[in-house]
Protein backbone atom coordinates (compact mmCIF):
# COMPACT_ATOMS: atom_id res chain seq x y z
CA UNK A 1 0.00 0.00 0.00
CA UNK A 2 1.33 3.53 -0.46
CA UNK A 3 2.66 4.97 2.23
CA UNK A 4 0.54 8.25 3.87
CA UNK A 5 2.10 11.54 3.58
CA UNK A 6 2.47 11.63 7.56
CA UNK A 7 4.81 8.26 7.13
CA UNK A 8 6.71 9.46 4.65
CA UNK A 9 7.83 12.46 7.06
CA UNK A 10 8.65 9.88 9.21
CA UNK A 11 10.74 7.64 7.30
CA UNK A 12 12.32 11.06 4.82
CA UNK A 13 15.87 11.21 5.86
CA UNK A 14 17.75 13.91 3.61
CA UNK A 15 21.51 12.98 3.33
CA UNK A 16 23.31 16.20 6.05
CA UNK A 17 26.66 16.74 6.52
CA UNK A 18 28.20 18.32 9.26
CA UNK A 19 29.82 22.08 8.02
CA UNK A 20 31.65 24.47 9.57
CA UNK A 21 29.90 24.42 13.06
CA UNK A 22 28.19 27.21 13.88
CA UNK A 23 27.67 26.06 17.50
CA UNK A 24 26.71 29.23 19.45
CA UNK A 25 22.41 28.63 19.29
CA UNK A 26 23.33 25.63 21.43
CA UNK A 27 23.15 25.75 25.21
CA UNK A 28 27.13 24.67 26.86
CA UNK A 29 25.35 22.40 29.45
CA UNK A 30 22.92 20.10 27.10
CA UNK A 31 24.23 17.14 26.80
CA UNK A 32 25.69 16.11 23.16
CA UNK A 33 23.38 13.81 22.66
CA UNK A 34 20.79 16.29 23.05
CA UNK A 35 22.74 18.57 20.02
CA UNK A 36 21.49 18.23 16.49
CA UNK A 37 25.32 17.81 15.15
CA UNK A 38 24.63 20.24 12.14
CA UNK A 39 22.44 23.60 12.95
CA UNK A 40 23.79 23.30 16.95
CA UNK A 41 20.28 23.38 18.30
CA UNK A 42 18.63 20.94 20.41
CA UNK A 43 17.17 17.89 18.76
CA UNK A 44 14.28 15.15 18.71
CA UNK A 45 16.01 13.77 21.77
CA UNK A 46 15.92 16.97 23.60
CA UNK A 47 11.96 17.51 23.00
CA UNK A 48 11.10 14.47 24.29
CA UNK A 49 12.82 14.83 27.39
CA UNK A 50 11.83 18.52 27.66
CA UNK A 51 7.96 17.41 26.61
CA UNK A 52 8.24 14.54 28.99
CA UNK A 53 9.05 16.89 31.85
CA UNK A 54 6.45 19.20 31.20
CA UNK A 55 3.57 17.07 30.37
CA UNK A 56 4.19 15.61 34.10
CA UNK A 57 2.97 18.97 35.93
CA UNK A 58 -0.36 19.13 37.06
CA UNK A 59 -2.72 20.74 34.87
CA UNK A 60 -3.03 24.77 35.59
CA UNK A 61 0.69 24.96 36.21
CA UNK A 62 0.90 26.02 32.40
CA UNK A 63 2.37 22.93 29.67
CA UNK A 64 2.98 25.29 27.04
CA UNK A 65 1.94 24.96 23.27
CA UNK A 66 4.01 22.63 20.58
CA UNK A 67 4.63 24.56 17.03
CA UNK A 68 6.02 21.81 14.69
CA UNK A 69 7.69 23.92 11.00
CA UNK A 70 8.05 21.84 7.83
CA UNK A 71 9.93 23.24 4.90
CA UNK A 72 8.12 23.30 1.98
CA UNK A 73 10.66 23.70 -1.06
CA UNK A 74 13.67 21.89 0.82
CA UNK A 75 14.36 18.76 -1.29
CA UNK A 76 13.94 21.25 -4.25
CA UNK A 77 16.86 22.88 -3.01
CA UNK A 78 18.52 19.93 -2.69
CA UNK A 79 17.64 18.53 -5.80
CA UNK A 80 18.49 21.79 -7.66
CA UNK A 81 21.93 22.62 -6.12
CA UNK A 82 23.18 20.15 -3.34
CA UNK A 83 23.18 18.86 -0.55
CA UNK A 84 25.72 21.54 1.29
CA UNK A 85 23.31 24.51 -0.07
CA UNK A 86 20.55 22.70 2.16
CA UNK A 87 22.66 22.10 5.49
CA UNK A 88 23.65 25.77 4.44
CA UNK A 89 19.83 26.95 4.82
CA UNK A 90 19.11 24.80 7.71
CA UNK A 91 22.20 26.30 9.60
CA UNK A 92 20.72 29.95 8.73
CA UNK A 93 16.98 29.16 9.81
CA UNK A 94 18.02 27.61 13.00
CA UNK A 95 20.39 30.82 13.47
CA UNK A 96 17.47 33.04 12.23
CA UNK A 97 15.03 31.39 14.85
CA UNK A 98 17.26 31.48 17.97
CA UNK A 99 17.55 35.00 17.30
CA UNK A 100 14.04 36.31 17.34
CA UNK A 101 12.54 33.42 19.50
CA UNK A 102 15.21 33.56 22.27
CA UNK A 103 13.18 34.08 25.51
CA UNK A 104 9.98 33.16 23.72
CA UNK A 105 10.09 29.22 22.94
CA UNK A 106 12.84 26.79 23.08
CA UNK A 107 13.94 25.51 19.12
CA UNK A 108 14.68 22.18 18.16
CA UNK A 109 15.81 20.66 14.54
CA UNK A 110 14.08 17.21 14.58
CA UNK A 111 15.44 16.19 11.51
CA UNK A 112 15.69 16.53 8.14
CA UNK A 113 13.66 19.61 7.43
CA UNK A 114 11.32 19.77 10.07
CA UNK A 115 12.28 22.11 13.27
CA UNK A 116 10.08 22.77 16.21
CA UNK A 117 9.59 25.51 18.51
CA UNK A 118 8.37 25.04 22.30
CA UNK A 119 6.44 27.77 23.71
CA UNK A 120 6.63 27.63 27.63
CA UNK A 121 3.47 28.81 30.06
CA UNK A 122 0.37 29.42 29.40
CA UNK A 123 0.58 31.60 25.84
CA UNK A 124 -2.65 33.09 24.53
CA UNK A 125 -4.26 32.09 20.71
CA UNK A 126 -2.92 35.71 20.25
CA UNK A 127 1.02 35.34 21.71
CA UNK A 128 0.93 32.22 19.25
CA UNK A 129 -0.42 34.04 16.35
CA UNK A 130 2.31 36.13 16.83
CA UNK A 131 4.92 33.77 17.35
CA UNK A 132 4.11 32.15 13.75
CA UNK A 133 3.98 35.69 12.36
CA UNK A 134 7.52 35.97 13.46
CA UNK A 135 8.44 32.39 12.11
CA UNK A 136 6.45 33.31 8.51
CA UNK A 137 8.93 35.65 8.29
CA UNK A 138 12.11 34.54 9.32
CA UNK A 139 11.40 31.83 6.09
CA UNK A 140 9.73 34.56 3.88
CA UNK A 141 13.07 36.66 3.45
CA UNK A 142 15.48 35.29 1.07
CA UNK A 143 18.36 33.24 2.08
CA UNK A 144 22.09 34.42 0.17
CA UNK A 145 23.77 31.43 -0.20
CA UNK A 146 26.82 30.40 -1.86
CA UNK A 147 25.39 28.84 -4.92
CA UNK A 148 23.12 31.60 -4.64
CA UNK A 149 19.57 33.21 -3.86
CA UNK A 150 16.58 30.90 -2.55
CA UNK A 151 12.97 31.16 -1.09
CA UNK A 152 11.97 28.96 1.31
CA UNK A 153 8.04 28.54 2.11
CA UNK A 154 6.86 26.28 5.01
CA UNK A 155 3.94 24.85 7.53
CA UNK A 156 3.34 25.46 10.74
CA UNK A 157 1.36 22.99 12.63
CA UNK A 158 0.09 23.99 16.42
CA UNK A 159 -0.89 21.64 19.09
CA UNK A 160 -1.87 22.40 22.46
CA UNK A 161 -1.17 19.61 25.46
CA UNK A 162 -4.28 17.44 26.33
CA UNK A 163 -5.29 16.48 29.93
CA UNK A 164 -4.09 13.70 29.00
CA UNK A 165 -1.14 13.61 27.32
CA UNK A 166 1.89 12.49 29.17
CA UNK A 167 4.60 11.91 26.53
CA UNK A 168 5.45 13.39 23.18
CA UNK A 169 3.89 11.23 20.57
CA UNK A 170 0.22 12.47 20.88
CA UNK A 171 1.16 15.79 20.94
CA UNK A 172 3.68 15.73 18.40
CA UNK A 173 0.64 13.60 16.04
CA UNK A 174 -1.76 16.69 16.42
CA UNK A 175 0.86 19.17 15.03
CA UNK A 176 1.59 16.61 12.17
CA UNK A 177 -1.99 16.85 11.34
CA UNK A 178 -2.41 20.13 11.60
CA UNK A 179 0.87 20.91 9.31
CA UNK A 180 -0.80 18.43 6.82
CA UNK A 181 -3.66 20.93 6.71
CA UNK A 182 -1.48 24.17 7.06
CA UNK A 183 0.26 22.21 3.52
CA UNK A 184 -3.57 22.78 1.90
CA UNK A 185 -2.94 26.26 1.53
CA UNK A 186 -0.19 27.79 -0.09
CA UNK A 187 2.43 30.12 0.75
CA UNK A 188 3.50 30.63 4.13
CA UNK A 189 1.21 29.45 6.47
CA UNK A 190 0.00 27.68 9.69
CA UNK A 191 -3.10 25.92 11.96
CA UNK A 192 -4.34 25.10 15.01
CA UNK A 193 -5.32 21.84 15.60
CA UNK A 194 -9.01 20.74 15.94
CA UNK A 195 -10.57 17.99 16.69
CA UNK A 196 -11.82 16.21 13.46
CA UNK A 197 -8.04 16.53 11.46
CA UNK A 198 -7.94 12.63 12.24
CA UNK A 199 -10.53 11.47 10.48
CA UNK A 200 -10.17 14.04 7.79
CA UNK A 201 -6.07 12.91 7.61
CA UNK A 202 -7.52 8.98 6.96
CA UNK A 203 -9.80 10.33 4.39
CA UNK A 204 -7.21 11.76 2.72
CA UNK A 205 -5.11 9.28 3.08
CA UNK A 206 -7.63 7.09 1.41
CA UNK A 207 -8.11 9.18 -1.14
CA UNK A 208 -4.28 9.52 -1.87
CA UNK A 209 -4.00 5.98 -2.51
CA UNK A 210 -6.73 5.44 -4.59
CA UNK A 211 -4.68 8.17 -6.69
CA UNK A 212 -1.83 7.00 -6.76
CA UNK A 213 -3.96 4.22 -8.88
CA UNK A 214 -6.12 6.03 -11.02
CA UNK A 215 -3.73 6.63 -13.57
CA UNK A 216 -2.86 3.09 -14.32
CA UNK A 217 -6.96 2.24 -14.54
CA UNK A 218 -7.52 4.92 -16.88
CA UNK A 219 -9.98 6.44 -14.41
CA UNK A 220 -9.02 10.27 -15.33
CA UNK A 221 -11.02 12.27 -18.32
CA UNK A 222 -10.64 16.12 -19.52
CA UNK A 223 -13.37 18.26 -19.99
CA UNK A 224 -13.38 21.36 -21.83
CA UNK A 225 -14.12 25.13 -21.18
CA UNK A 226 -14.44 27.39 -24.66
CA UNK A 227 -12.44 30.87 -24.35
CA UNK A 228 -13.95 32.78 -26.57
CA UNK A 229 -12.78 36.89 -28.57
CA UNK A 230 -14.75 39.42 -26.06
CA UNK A 231 -16.34 41.40 -29.40
CA UNK A 232 -17.15 38.70 -31.37
CA UNK A 233 -17.87 36.03 -28.70
CA UNK A 234 -16.08 33.43 -31.71
CA UNK A 235 -14.03 30.46 -29.98
CA UNK A 236 -10.64 30.74 -29.72
CA UNK A 237 -9.40 27.85 -27.84
CA UNK A 238 -10.50 25.92 -25.23
CA UNK A 239 -9.41 25.56 -21.27
CA UNK A 240 -8.42 21.26 -20.90
CA UNK A 241 -9.93 20.84 -17.16
CA UNK A 242 -9.16 17.17 -15.57
CA UNK A 243 -11.75 15.47 -13.75
CA UNK A 244 -11.31 11.84 -11.89
CA UNK A 245 -13.90 9.35 -12.17
CA UNK A 246 -13.68 7.73 -9.00
CA UNK A 247 -14.92 3.84 -8.94
CA UNK A 248 -16.95 4.60 -5.36
CA UNK A 249 -17.01 7.93 -5.41
CA UNK A 250 -18.15 9.59 -8.48
CA UNK A 251 -16.63 12.45 -10.47
CA UNK A 252 -14.04 14.38 -8.75
CA UNK A 253 -13.55 17.75 -9.44
CA UNK A 254 -9.67 18.72 -9.42
CA UNK A 255 -9.82 21.21 -5.96
CA UNK A 256 -9.80 18.08 -4.30
CA UNK A 257 -7.12 15.75 -5.27
CA UNK A 258 -4.64 18.11 -7.19
CA UNK A 259 -3.00 19.18 -4.09
CA UNK A 260 -2.32 15.48 -2.85
CA UNK A 261 -0.93 14.91 -6.31
CA UNK A 262 1.14 17.98 -5.69
CA UNK A 263 2.03 16.79 -2.25
CA UNK A 264 2.87 13.08 -3.22
CA UNK A 265 4.56 13.64 -6.58
CA UNK A 266 1.96 12.19 -8.29
CA UNK A 267 1.55 15.48 -10.16
CA UNK A 268 4.04 14.70 -12.63
CA UNK A 269 2.60 11.81 -14.34
CA UNK A 270 -0.52 13.22 -13.66
CA UNK A 271 0.15 16.46 -15.33
CA UNK A 272 2.12 14.40 -17.94
CA UNK A 273 -1.06 12.74 -19.16
CA UNK A 274 -3.06 15.62 -19.26
CA UNK A 275 -1.09 17.40 -21.59
CA UNK A 276 -0.45 14.40 -24.17
CA UNK A 277 -4.38 13.82 -23.82
CA UNK A 278 -5.02 17.23 -24.30
CA UNK A 279 -2.82 17.74 -28.04
CA UNK A 280 -4.46 14.39 -29.16
CA UNK A 281 -7.44 15.93 -28.62
CA UNK A 282 -6.98 19.12 -29.62
CA UNK A 283 -5.91 17.78 -33.37
CA UNK A 284 -8.90 16.63 -33.62
CA UNK A 285 -10.52 20.25 -33.57
CA UNK A 286 -10.19 22.91 -36.83
CA UNK A 287 -7.27 24.96 -36.45
CA UNK A 288 -6.21 27.24 -35.19
CA UNK A 289 -8.53 26.35 -32.37
CA UNK A 290 -5.77 26.26 -29.84
CA UNK A 291 -5.75 24.39 -26.44
CA UNK A 292 -4.76 25.67 -23.32
CA UNK A 293 -3.10 23.29 -20.71
CA UNK A 294 -2.69 23.74 -16.36
CA UNK A 295 0.49 22.88 -15.67
CA UNK A 296 2.32 23.00 -12.02
CA UNK A 297 5.45 24.20 -10.26
CA UNK A 298 6.54 20.82 -10.28
CA UNK A 299 6.73 19.69 -13.43
CA UNK A 300 9.08 22.76 -14.68
CA UNK A 301 11.31 21.25 -12.05
CA UNK A 302 11.42 18.19 -13.97
CA UNK A 303 14.14 18.04 -16.17
CA UNK A 304 12.38 15.81 -18.86
CA UNK A 305 9.18 18.33 -19.14
CA UNK A 306 10.03 20.64 -21.81
CA UNK A 307 11.76 17.15 -24.08
CA UNK A 308 8.30 15.88 -23.17
CA UNK A 309 5.90 18.80 -24.44
CA UNK A 310 7.85 18.49 -27.62
CA UNK A 311 7.70 14.81 -27.92
CA UNK A 312 3.70 15.44 -27.51
CA UNK A 313 3.67 17.72 -29.88
CA UNK A 314 5.43 15.99 -32.52
CA UNK A 315 3.91 12.85 -31.63
CA UNK A 316 0.01 14.75 -32.14
CA UNK A 317 1.02 16.95 -34.50
CA UNK A 318 -0.25 19.49 -32.89
CA UNK A 319 1.34 23.38 -33.83
CA UNK A 320 2.75 24.42 -31.34
CA UNK A 321 1.01 28.11 -31.14
CA UNK A 322 -2.08 25.89 -30.75
CA UNK A 323 -0.94 25.07 -27.28
CA UNK A 324 -1.26 27.30 -24.12
CA UNK A 325 0.40 26.51 -20.88
CA UNK A 326 -1.19 28.13 -18.06
CA UNK A 327 0.94 28.77 -14.87
CA UNK A 328 -0.01 30.55 -11.50
CA UNK A 329 2.02 32.79 -9.73
CA UNK A 330 2.90 30.26 -7.17
CA UNK A 331 5.49 28.45 -9.63
CA UNK A 332 7.67 31.52 -8.94
CA UNK A 333 8.45 30.72 -5.88
CA UNK A 334 10.35 27.63 -7.20
CA UNK A 335 12.82 29.21 -8.69
CA UNK A 336 12.96 32.55 -11.01
CA UNK A 337 16.10 31.42 -13.13
CA UNK A 338 14.51 28.10 -14.00
CA UNK A 339 10.88 29.00 -14.66
CA UNK A 340 12.10 32.09 -16.95
CA UNK A 341 14.48 29.66 -18.71
CA UNK A 342 11.40 27.20 -19.04
CA UNK A 343 9.28 29.72 -20.29
CA UNK A 344 11.61 31.37 -22.63
CA UNK A 345 12.22 28.19 -24.03
CA UNK A 346 8.30 26.57 -24.50
CA UNK A 347 8.12 30.35 -26.36
CA UNK A 348 10.62 29.48 -28.82
CA UNK A 349 9.22 26.91 -29.69
CA UNK A 350 6.16 28.81 -30.31
CA UNK A 351 4.00 27.70 -26.86
CA UNK A 352 2.13 30.92 -25.60
CA UNK A 353 2.16 31.34 -21.67
CA UNK A 354 -1.07 32.17 -19.90
CA UNK A 355 -0.29 33.89 -15.99
CA UNK A 356 -3.69 32.28 -14.51
CA UNK A 357 -5.88 33.77 -11.40
CA UNK A 358 -3.86 36.84 -11.71
CA UNK A 359 -4.97 39.07 -8.69
CA UNK A 360 -4.90 36.41 -6.18
CA UNK A 361 -2.01 35.00 -4.34
CA UNK A 362 1.88 36.19 -4.81
CA UNK A 363 0.35 38.73 -8.13
CA UNK A 364 3.10 41.01 -8.53
CA UNK A 365 4.08 43.75 -11.42
CA UNK A 366 7.30 42.22 -11.20
CA UNK A 367 6.84 39.07 -12.88
CA UNK A 368 4.85 40.69 -15.32
CA UNK A 369 8.37 42.56 -16.42
CA UNK A 370 10.45 39.72 -15.43
CA UNK A 371 8.59 36.36 -17.45
CA UNK A 372 8.18 35.89 -20.39
CA UNK A 373 3.93 35.81 -21.17
CA UNK A 374 1.32 35.82 -23.75
CA UNK A 375 -2.07 36.12 -21.89
CA UNK A 376 -3.27 37.06 -18.33
CA UNK A 377 -6.29 35.86 -16.98
CA UNK A 378 -8.33 37.60 -14.13
CA UNK A 379 -9.24 34.94 -11.44
CA UNK A 380 -13.19 34.57 -10.76
CA UNK A 381 -13.34 36.41 -7.87
CA UNK A 382 -12.94 39.55 -9.31
CA UNK A 383 -15.53 38.82 -11.99
CA UNK A 384 -17.85 38.05 -9.63
CA UNK A 385 -17.66 41.00 -6.92
CA UNK A 386 -16.69 43.89 -9.83
CA UNK A 387 -20.10 44.66 -10.64
CA UNK A 388 -21.36 44.94 -7.17
CA UNK A 389 -17.92 46.65 -5.69
CA UNK A 390 -16.27 49.68 -6.93
CA UNK A 391 -13.06 48.16 -5.03
CA UNK A 392 -13.27 45.24 -7.17
CA UNK A 393 -14.35 47.00 -10.56
CA UNK A 394 -11.09 49.55 -10.08
CA UNK A 395 -8.72 46.41 -9.50
CA UNK A 396 -10.16 44.54 -12.98
CA UNK A 397 -9.49 47.84 -14.55
CA UNK A 398 -5.88 47.83 -13.05
CA UNK A 399 -5.35 44.30 -14.40
CA UNK A 400 -6.52 45.04 -17.64
CA UNK A 401 -4.61 48.27 -18.22
CA UNK A 402 -1.81 46.22 -17.04
CA UNK A 403 -2.53 43.81 -19.84
CA UNK A 404 -1.98 46.74 -22.29
CA UNK A 405 1.16 47.69 -20.75
CA UNK A 406 3.06 44.82 -20.83
CA UNK A 407 1.02 44.11 -24.27
CA UNK A 408 -0.26 40.99 -23.11
CA UNK A 409 -3.82 39.39 -24.01
CA UNK A 410 -6.10 39.57 -21.19
CA UNK A 411 -8.69 36.81 -20.52
CA UNK A 412 -11.97 37.52 -18.02
CA UNK A 413 -12.61 34.28 -16.15
CA UNK A 414 -15.72 33.14 -14.30
CA UNK A 415 -18.38 35.33 -16.42
CA UNK A 416 -21.31 34.22 -15.80
CA UNK A 417 -23.82 37.49 -16.97
CA UNK A 418 -24.28 39.74 -19.71
CA UNK A 419 -23.60 42.67 -17.84
CA UNK A 420 -20.65 41.36 -16.62
CA UNK A 421 -19.22 40.67 -20.56
CA UNK A 422 -20.33 44.19 -21.31
CA UNK A 423 -18.38 45.30 -18.55
CA UNK A 424 -15.23 43.43 -19.16
CA UNK A 425 -15.65 44.09 -23.16
CA UNK A 426 -15.93 47.52 -22.68
CA UNK A 427 -12.77 47.96 -20.23
CA UNK A 428 -10.64 46.36 -22.76
CA UNK A 429 -10.49 42.46 -22.07
CA UNK A 430 -9.62 40.21 -24.78
CA UNK A 431 -11.43 37.52 -24.41
CA UNK A 432 -13.80 36.04 -21.74
CA UNK A 433 -14.52 32.42 -20.30
CA UNK A 434 -17.12 31.27 -18.21
CA UNK A 435 -20.64 29.80 -17.87
CA UNK A 436 -22.21 32.69 -19.37
CA UNK A 437 -20.57 31.02 -22.75
CA UNK A 438 -20.74 27.43 -21.94
CA UNK A 439 -20.17 24.90 -19.26
CA UNK A 440 -17.01 22.47 -19.58
CA UNK A 441 -17.91 19.67 -22.18
CA UNK A 442 -16.64 16.41 -22.86
CA UNK A 443 -14.39 15.99 -25.36
CA UNK A 444 -16.73 14.39 -27.65
CA UNK A 445 -19.01 17.10 -27.16
CA UNK A 446 -16.05 20.14 -28.91
CA UNK A 447 -16.94 19.68 -32.53
CA UNK A 448 -21.19 20.24 -31.76
CA UNK A 449 -20.07 23.42 -29.69
CA UNK A 450 -17.96 24.66 -32.38
CA UNK A 451 -20.32 24.00 -35.20
CA UNK A 452 -22.74 25.69 -33.12
CA UNK A 453 -20.74 28.73 -32.66
CA UNK A 454 -19.87 28.89 -36.68
CA UNK A 455 -23.63 28.87 -37.79
CA UNK A 456 -24.49 31.46 -35.13
CA UNK A 457 -21.88 33.68 -36.75
CA UNK A 458 -22.58 33.33 -40.23
CA UNK A 459 -26.07 34.19 -39.31
CA UNK A 460 -25.14 37.76 -37.40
Amino acid sequence: MMLTWLQKRRCERKSVTDTNGDRDTASPIAPILHIDHLTGISNRFALEHDLTAVLSRPQGQGRGALLLIDLDRFKFINDAMDHSAGDEVLIRIAKRLSNVLTGVGTIYRLGADEFAVHVAGSPSRGKIEDICATIKTVLGTPFELTAGEVWIVGSIGIAVPAPEDVSMSALLRRADLAVMKAKQIAGNSHVFYETGMSAEASARSELEYDLSRALDRNEFFLEYQPIVCSETRMIKAFEALIRWRHPQKGVIAPDQFISIAEATGLILPIGNWVIRTACEEAMRWPSPIGVAVNVAGDQFRDPTFLPYVRDCLRQSGLAPERLTVEVTESIFSVDPSIISDSLTELRAEGVKIALDDFGIGFSSINNLRRFPLDHLKIDRSFTAAMLGSKRDAELVDIILKLGSTFDVSTTVEGVETEPQLEYARSRGANAIQGFLISRPVAAGDVSAILDRNRVHHAKA
